[in-house]
């Protein structure tokens, strides 16, 4: 039996991010993992400025071995493409803003990235990072926690479940899984050979008429590499029967301004497939000396689909509470609830406003209607970057009035 103050379950980026803060504070920690580092993650490989900023806080050095080390590639755009095949790109820095103030993004394996922080973990934990070894019970025993893998029992008395929503271990806490609507779907392959992306390496996303609500992309990846992928609700690719692999095949083999990019590209390796829990929860993530981080707690962008930048945050505030659990000496639901008070700030308003937007992607007469008005405006790429870094002026654009403002004013 190993004993300890806190037991994180998972050491992607939302269970790393937990230690590392916790380890600055020196409150000890055992780290569980079921794989071994380097493995795949079937991913869009985009690292936000969420990613950058949450670095930065548990210390600079860290951002700056991630680049020595890792060398990703930094993404300074978003390209999008909407029904009419209209083109918008957007930078992450308006004109308005200092660069200084806003982390512009990198896109990097998600094998490496991972490996690069279960390293860093490694690093301070030592022998209490515990890897190729999966949970199979969390039990109440008193006021603590038992982990119980099949070589390893652990006693702790807070909980950090950052194990991901397909986990499937037995637990002591209440863990609700995603509902249908509330999956999504995709499919990523990489490629060699996709030529005309970015000179700022923008990431591309093609909210093409046959995969609405969903989108196709493009990420550009150190090496010459290329993130291809496509994304759709799980309650509409049941519906239709459709067949991801064969929707992304047609894009890249018919698409007007996809497919000649396409002519000597070649497929690295298999197609890899992967489900996505959306967020905006409607449940607690919290409770009595447990928290659930990342994807555990259903917390991925519902209109980016970014899943790393927001776990690395749940599992920083998650961090954070502890930290006052311990200086409170108070460890109940109650006042946990300040855990999901503050996920709900940081990251709650801007995944509301993302799903209403994902709901409107479903009328593609719609989109393609205000893709047409939004390119002749030519204020439009400040204010598609005011939504990068300006919640909200995000929510704005859900008023229909405010849109229609935009829409009309050239």
């Amino acid at each position: 039996m190993i004993k300890t103050e806190v037991c994180i379950i998972g050491s992607g980026p939302g269970g790393s991010a937990t230690a590392l803060r916790l380890h600055k504070e020196g409150i000890p920690f055992i780290i569980i993992d079921k794989n071994t580092f380097p493995r795949d993650k079937p991913c869009g490989d985009a690292l936000s400025g969420k990613v950058i900023s949450v670095l930065s806080k548990i210390a600079p050095d860290i951002l700056d071995r991630l680049q020595d080390k890792c060398e990703p590639l930094q993404c300074r755009g978003t390209r999008f493409v909407v029904p009419g095949d209209y083109v918008f790109d957007v930078p992450f820095i308006t004109k308005e803003v200092d660069e200084k103030d806003v982390p512009v993004g990198y896109t990097l394996k998600r094998e490496i990235f991972d490996a690069f922080m279960a390293e860093e973990v490694k690093k301070v934990a030592g022998d209490n990072m515990i890897i190729g070894e999966a949970v199979k019970y969390v039990t109440r025993s008193g006021d603590n926690y038992l982990v119980e893998t099949e070589n390893t029992k652990v006693e702790a008395r807070i909980v950090v479940d950052a194990a991901g929503s397909a986990a499937n271990f037995k637990t002591a806490y209440e863990k609700p899984k995603p509902e249908t609507k509330q999956t999504a779907l995709a499919v990523r392959a990489y490629y060699e050979g996709v030529t005309d992306c970015h000179p700022d390496n923008y990431i591309e996303l093609y909210f093409d008429e046959s995969v609405l609500p969903g989108y196709f992309w493009i990420f550009p990846l150190p090496n010459g590499i290329t993130n291809i992928g496509l994304g759709l609700r799980k309650d509409i690719v049941v519906k239709n029967k459709a067949k991801l692999s064969k929707m992304m095949e047609d894009i890249i083999e018919n698409h007007p301004l996809i497919a000649p990019r396409f002519k000597n590209a070649k497929m690295k390796g298999k197609l890899a497939a992967y489900k996505l829990p959306l967020g905006n929860p409607n449940f607690r993530i919290s409770g009595d000396s447990f928290y659930l981080v990342g994807d555990s707690a259903q917390l991925v962008d519902p209109l980016s689909g970014e899943g790393v930048g927001n776990a690395m945050y749940s599992g920083f505030i998650a961090a954070e509470q502890i930290i006052d659990c311990f200086n409170e000496n108070r460890f109940d639901s109650e006042f946990n609830k300040a855990y999901d008070k503050r996920v709900g700030r940081v990251l709650g308003g801007e995944m509301k406003v993302s799903d209403r937007l994902q709901k409107l992607m479903k009328y593609p007469k719609l989109i393609k209607w205000v893709g047409k008005r939004a390119s002749r405006n030519k204020h439009m790429p400040d204010i598609l970057s005011s939504m990068f870094v300006d919640i909200d002026y995000r929510k704005k654009l859900t008023n229909p009035f405010f849109m229609l403002k935009i829409l009309f004013n050239k």
